[in-house]
């Protein structure tokens, strides 16, 4: 019979991990700053107008997480008609032609200390907390009745629907999870491991994208796991593991289906496996028979490398007892390869947030 920890890891995951409204706020103004930028500097050049924006990414799958000090960031796909893309003697203008016009259009309306940038799958927009906005750039067309989508990536246009993923996404996180509440168990689970990833500032784990992915291989639909976001994460973290002992490849889950690691990144990949070794021994804690409430509680601040427990933890010892059979919060500087977690709440600065 395994201890109950969902009370404590549903407190964590509240408290430190979701990203609230008001943060969520700021990042649609950011978003639409950048969007009114590049109307008025395509406007100024003469350059065609896009025919809309699609949000994507994190904020569009509403997986976003808080983070205390690595950059963040929103992805806001810009699309555009093929034909208004052309260039001066009449061809299609080239991937990487279609990114430097978004560039220069957003980088002429204000000034940057970090000027934007064209990047392989996107145009890059910087800001000096650390916080950036993606702009990936797309052309739409009509063909045999049917519409289409390219994306301008490195030196080719290539096929592929922002709002695919996002659509994919949202459909499995409804048909898996075993609930309706606070965004649905799947997606906190994504949230969960994508904040662990980020728990110690040493570490480079893949990108949020990837471990999506692999969220919804491990994750399936188990009514047990209502009202257990514990067990839930200790299994998908094992089911993650098991499959990146085999398999350390990981493929994007629609049209067009290709490779989204790289070997540029498989060391990253490798490390999540190595971690996992980690955090599922310590979070395993909660399947013994002689786990009481102080023991899932240090397990959890190890694994997270966190002190939101500190507190519940201190109040236990003190009572020189192991506590009951759930609940609880606090804190611990827990600590994993000598780096220590933040000693208190992420919090907004500079009136920025962090989140990712």
């Amino acid at each position: 019979m395994s201890y109950d920890a969902n009370n404590q890891v549903v407190s964590y995951h509240d408290a430190r991990i979701f990203v609230n409204e008001e943060a969520q706020d700021l990042a649609r103004q950011r978003r639409q700053a950048n969007r009114d930028r590049l109307a008025r500097g395509l406007v100024a050049a003469k350059e065609p107008a896009a025919l809309e924006h699609v949000a994507q990414g994190s904020f569009a799958m509403r997986t976003m997480v808080k983070a205390a000090s690595e950059a963040s960031d929103i992805d806001d796909g810009v699309v555009f008609g093929r034909e208004a893309l052309k260039g001066s003697r009449g061809g299609d203008r080239t991937a990487n032609d279609a990114k430097e016009m978004v560039r220069a259009a957003v980088a002429s309306t204000d000034n940057f200390k970090t000027p934007p940038e064209v990047r392989g799958n996107c145009v890059r927009i910087y800001y000096a907390d650390g916080f950036h906005v993606d702009m990936p750039v797309y052309r739409t067309f009509e063909e045999n009745g049917l519409s289409h989508k390219e994306l301008a990536s490195t030196g080719t246009w290539k096929t592929s629907a922002p709002e695919d993923i996002t659509n994919w996404f949202n459909g499995q996180v409804k048909a898996k999870s075993p609930d309706e509440t606070n965004g649905r168990q799947m997606r906190r689970m994504v949230r969960l491991l994508k904040a662990w990833s980020k728990s110690r500032s040493s570490w480079r784990m893949p990108s949020g994208f990837v471990l999506t992915v692999l969220v919804d291989e491990a994750y399936y639909n188990n009514p047990t796991w209502k009202d257990r976001d514990d067990l839930a994460l200790l299994q998908v973290m094992r089911s993650i593991r098991n499959r990146l002992q085999l398999n350390e490849r990981v493929y994007r889950p629609v049209s067009p289906i290709e490779e989204i690691t790289r070997e540029s990144t498989v060391g990253r990949v490798q490390k999540l496996r190595d971690e996992l070794e980690f955090a599922i021994a310590e979070l395993s804690k909660i399947e013994r028979a002689d786990c009481d409430e102080l023991m899932a509680l240090k397990a959890l601040k190890d694994v997270f490398c966190t002190d939101y427990f500190d507190g519940r933890i201190k109040e236990i010892e003190d009572n020189g007892g192991g506590g009951g059979k759930g609940g609880g919060s606090g804190g611990s500087n827990g600590s994993r390869s000598g780096v220590l977690a933040p000693s208190h709440p992420v919090k907004k600065q500079g009136g920025s947030g962090q989140y990712a």
